[in-house]
């Protein structure tokens, strides 16, 4: 496997479980809730990531990009994390004044 797909993967998880099971319990449409669980999410794909990558030369999209694997990561996160943002401010109606 590719580093660029096990960091794909990991993002993938950790994202689609923190949006699928965790901010619905603990966050609901509150953002400072959900920015808190957030940063939790990042945290726990960023010390998996950094476990298996730390102190290694490992470059990662090296013929566009040519990131670490932390700045690698936090792009993934955050591309992974776009469609999955809007998938669920919309579904529980985040950004609605009431």
């Amino acid at each position: 496997m590719s580093p660029e797909m096990f960091v794909l993967i990991i993002a993938a998880s950790v994202l689609v479980v923190g949006y699928v099971l965790v901010y619905p319990r603990f966050a609901g449409a509150d953002l400072t809730k959900l920015a808190l669980n957030g940063v939790l999410a990042y945290g726990c794909a960023l010390l998996v990531v950094g476990s298996h990558y730390y102190g290694t030369d490992q470059r990662f999209g090296e013929p566009v990009l040519d990131l670490g694997w932390f700045g690698f990561t936090l792009l993934t996160l955050l591309l992974v994390e776009l469609p999955l943002f809007y998938w669920y401010a919309r579904r529980y109606r985040v950004f609605t004044q009431e």
